[in-house]
């Protein structure tokens, strides 16, 4: 669940910095172009569905018209209508005679599918795009999370020591490996990342809470405990971080306050499976106060 959440979480962080298709101004869709700059993504979508209601495009401009409205919808977190814009760029392609040829689609469209957890088709295009990208730190954020997603811990890691060497100073590079470091029982080498990414995000809750649940792992509860006091400091409203200092107080004998807050993270996040099976775990023994 851990590596899982964080994973997702820095998936979403670096969605919301992703480049736009189109780099220069057109006479046609100016809007849009406008509204790039400003980088509004709700006002491209709406000022692109303006311009193919109103303009003459040819093929190959309506399919880039289509994938950069997919790109701003992805942005938006919206991937289901993202999907839906792709698939009218890839019909338009295949029927019209236009190319998709841009590694940047192939790229955007498989972060949809990730988002939708079609993972097979996520990694298809996010190889394809791989081969003309090797280092977009974007992509490979993404494709770690599909292997990771998948069982392929081993195929994680290896993308995120590629995406160290992109974005060294992104926390969210170290973060990431640490959780494929953990899925591969890796303890010692996942606390090592977490610690980078604490000294690089020191304020960052994901960051502490995976330096703190890495020392959980590692059997090392009473130094990761004042960690996960200091996340929860930062972001406690997140049921993963809150579980995350139950268990440390748990393991260290504080009971009492371990018990409240894993029915605290449980409220936070009901439908998460770790915290959901530890609250029906201490429910009973529950000493929460009204």
């Amino acid at each position: 669940m851990r590596q899982t959440g964080l994973a997702a979480l820095f998936f979403a962080l670096a969605l919301a910095g992703a480049p736009a298709l189109a780099q220069e101004p057109s006479a046609m869709c100016a809007d849009a172009f406008e509204a790039m700059e400003r980088n509004d993504d709700a006002a491209v979508v709406t000022a692109l569905e303006e311009c193919l209601a109103r303009e003459a495009l040819d093929p190959q401009a309506e399919v880039m018209v289509y994938a950069e409205m997919a790109s701003a919808l992805n942005r938006l977190d919206r991937p289901e209508e993202a999907l839906r814009a792709f698939s009218f760029a890839f019909a338009i392609a295949d029927t019209q005679n236009a190319e998709i040829t841009h590694p940047m689609i192939y790229r955007n469209r498989g972060i949809a599918f990730a988002a939708t957890e079609n993972f097979d088709r996520a990694l298809s295009d996010l190889l394809r795009a791989r081969a003309s990208l090797p280092d977009d730190a974007l992509l490979l954020t993404n494709l770690g999370y599909v292997y990771s997603q998948t069982d392929r811990a081993a195929e994680a890691v290896e993308v995120f020591d590629t995406l160290i060497r992109s974005a060294p100073d992104w926390a969210g590079s170290w973060l990431n490996r640490s959780s494929a470091f953990l899925d591969l029982g890796m303890i010692g080498a996942a606390v090592s990342d977490a610690r980078r990414a604490v000294e690089l995000a020191p304020q960052d809750g994901s960051a502490l809470n995976m330096l703190c649940w890495t020392l959980i792992q590692d059997e090392r509860a009473p130094t990761a405990l004042p960690i996960c006091e200091q996340a929860v400091e930062a972001e406690p409203d997140n049921g993963s971080i809150v579980h995350s200092l139950a268990a440390a107080l748990e393991a260290t004998g504080e009971t009492r306050r371990a018990y409240r807050l894993y029915a605290e993270a449980h409220e936070l996040s009901p439908d998460d499976p770790e915290i959901n099976a530890d609250y029906e775990r201490t429910r009973s023994r529950n000493r929460r106060r009204p």
